[in-house]
C-alpha cells in the first residue's frame, strides 16, 4: 500500500468448463460453457482466486438507481466504481470481463469493463448485491 494506492483487492475468476477447441471452432452443440455451480464445499463460489493483496486505488463513478421507490432515503442499486491497479502489481492480460474483485471492505465487484493503458489497469465495475 502506498500514498497514491491506499486500499488493497483479490482478484477472481469463476469456474467455467470450456475448452480453447470448443471456443476456437464455434460449435453450436457444444454445450454449456458459462458458470456452473461448483461441487467443493470449501468453495461454494465456485471461484478461482487469481490474485491477493493487490494495492489499488476505488473511486466511486456513479452513485446507482434507488430500488423501486421514489424517497430520498431508498438505497441505491449497483453502484459503479474505477479500480486503478499500477502495472507494477497486475501483468497486462491477467483481468477480464466478468472477474470479481474483492476490496478490503469486504464488497463484491465484478469488472464490467477492463482498459490497460501505459500506467496500468483501469477496471470498471459495479458493485455486487445479495
Amino acid at each position: 500500500m502506498s500514498f497514491l494506492y491506499p486500499r488493497t483487492v483479490e482478484v477472481r475468476r469463476l469456474r467455467r468448463d470450456v475448452t480453447p477447441a470448443i471456443l476456437a471452432n464455434f460449435e453450436p452443440d457444444a454445450g454449456y460453457s458459462g458458470a456452473e455451480q461448483n461441487t467443493v464445499a470449501t468453495d461454494p463460489n465456485s471461484e478461482v482466486t487469481l490474485y491477493k493483496g493487490v494495492c489499488c486505488q476505488i473511486s466511486a463513478t456513479q452513485s446507482g438507481r434507488t430500488k423501486d421507490g421514489i424517497l430520498p432515503t431508498d438505497a441505491t442499486s449497483k453502484p459503479q466504481y474505477l479500480i486503478v491497479i499500477p502495472s507494477s502489481n497486475l501483468p497486462q492480460y491477467s483481468v477480464r470481463d466478468r472477474d470479481i474483485v474483492i476490496d478490503d471492505e469486504g464488497y463484491r465487484h465484478i469488472v464490467t469493463s477492463n482498459n490497460w493503458t501505459s500506467l496500468g489497469y483501469n477496471l470498471f465495475v459495479i458493485r455486487l448485491e445479495a
